[in-house]
């Protein structure tokens, strides 16, 4: 279940938000049981507190969801059977003495939607990895059979939604991508660069080094727009610009750094790998 489609219609919650708020219901939920069910106050602590976890009050500190939110998803929720209100009327001013419990499909579905994700910024990913790894037994023990698939059905498919190393594998291989990519655009901005240095120092008129460079090489906008056409509708010293800087400077300030970001993220999500593997009984399989 892809991420927009899970907060488009279960939740109607932003898509940046997904990760947390997911977790926040299953976390709700399983707090809850003791006391007969979790109230809409319950989830936005688990927000909060999640996204917390994340760092995300340093680097996103007016990030928040509030009640009418959360009760409007669990409305949602509700009309879709995957939650039911098992305490308090609906609506009104009584809403926040309602109590609710998620069903079968419910526990299934968020934890579904919560890992389907597959281009997460690391903290997020590795968030999920950690929810997984210390949550999903206890998210399993409260899968119940009021769904319409058998307790089985539902069973495996949380133990694959919540499989710790498939999380990281799966993050890895998106870092492993945007690496890739990255040193792409590093060899290809540096080589641009040379190719526009040795244009200007044969005294190439702009329009017959622009399309020099286009033919040689493209950016990764180009069927938008392609390179030579975006460089000659330039103001002349924006384009005198490019040609002797821009795309050098690009490729050391912004690509190569982030690059050799995602270098440091392929690795550390291949030791945490090894890591979750070697402990007995954390592999998630």
């Amino acid at each position: 279940m892809a991420r927009s489609s899970t907060l488009s219609h279960r939740l109607g919650f932003v898509a940046a938000q997904a990760t947390f708020v997911q977790a926040a219901l299953l976390a709700a939920h399983g707090a809850g049981a003791r006391v007969g069910g979790f109230r809409a106050s319950d989830v936005r602590f688990f927000f909060l507190l999640f996204t917390n976890w994340a760092e995300h009050d340093v680097v996103r500190p007016s990030q928040d969801i509030d009640l009418t939110q959360v009760r409007r998803a669990l409305t949602r929720l509700r009309q879709t059977g995957w939650l039911e209100t098992v305490a308090g009327p609906p609506g009104g001013a009584t809403s926040r003495r309602q109590r609710h419990v998620l069903t079968g499909e419910g526990l299934v579905g968020l934890s579904e939607g919560l890992t389907s994700e597959d281009r997460l910024p690391l903290e997020e990913a590795l968030f999920r990895v950690v929810f997984a790894a210390s949550y999903r037994d206890a998210v399993l023990a409260r899968v119940e059979g009021r769904a319409r698939n058998v307790p089985a059905a539902l069973r495996r498919r949380v133990e694959r939604a919540l499989d710790p190393l498939r999380l990281l594998a799966t993050a890895r291989e998106t870092a492993t991508r945007v690496l890739a990519d990255l040193e792409e655009r590093v060899h290809s901005g540096l080589q641009l660069h040379a190719q526009a240095k040795d244009g200007l120092a044969r005294g190439l008129t702009p329009e017959a080094l622009v399309r020099r460079l286009e033919a040689d090489g493209s950016y990764q906008l180009h069927r938008v727009k392609p390179l030579g056409e975006l460089l000659l509708t330039l103001p002349e010293d924006l384009r005198a610009f490019e040609l002797e800087q821009g795309m050098a400077l690009r490729a050391r300030l912004l690509f190569a750094p982030l690059a050799e970001r995602a270098r440091a993220e392929v690795a550390l999500l291949t030791r945490l790998e090894r890591d979750l593997t070697a402990k007995p009984g954390r592999s998630g399989r």
